[in-house]
């Protein structure tokens, strides 16, 4: 006959037993899907199907107009150029020269979160010089000043400048934020217009 402790002992040391292999079963089973989460096989996925949106108003719809900065890729869906006014809600405005809209498609393919600042934004010219983002025109369309765009995020919005009167954009140039860990701003990207 064993002796109580030791009875107890050996239930405790089967009990423990019985909870490792446990353990091992549910990491054994989970191995094999720690892999899942990359991008091999990626060429045979679907594209997702998204709505068409029409054009605006004397709205160029340009292709092949992208870029990335860090995380950030942008596309550029949607330009205009030579417009005089704005109208919105609540407001309108006269351009001191002319106003640009430039319509973006942001989307952050990194796992953080990316910040899109529109102030730090610039539209390039063809005479070189760069312009920022028109405040009241923002405001007017109510568009936004910065917006978190989280992992695997994307949206859409537009930018507007005031240039002066007869320049023709010949770029933007858009940034992205610097991912966790860089010690730089990122570079920007720079898609040519039209």
């Amino acid at each position: 006959m064993r002796h109580p402790d030791t009875r107890t002992r050996h239930l405790a040391g089967t009990r423990a037993g019985a909870a490792l292999a446990g353990a091992a079963l549910v990491l054994a089973a989970a191995l094999p899907l720690a892999g899942c989460s990359g991008s091999e096989g990626t060429a045979s996925l679907p594209d997702y199907k998204i709505p068409a949106e029409k054009a605006r108003e004397d709205e160029a719809v340009p292709e092949g107009k992208t870029g990335k900065s860090a995380d950030m890729r942008f596309t550029v869906v949607g330009f205009r150029e030579a417009m005089t006014d704005v109208m919105g809600t609540h407001a309108s405005m006269n351009a001191k020269g002319a106003f640009t809209r430039v319509r973006v498609l942001a989307v952050n393919t990194g796992r953080d979160i990316q910040v899109f600042d529109t102030w730090r934004q610039r539209l390039v010219t063809t005479d070189g010089r760069t312009h920022s983002p028109d405040v009241n025109a923002t405001m007017i369309k109510r568009q936004p000043e910065r917006l978190s765009v989280g992992a695997s995020m994307r949206v859409e919005f537009d930018l507007w400048f005031d240039v002066p009167r007869g320049a023709k954009t010949r770029a933007v140039r858009l940034y992205g934020s610097p991912p966790v860990g860089a010690t730089t701003d990122p570079a920007p990207a720079e898609i040519r217009l039209p």
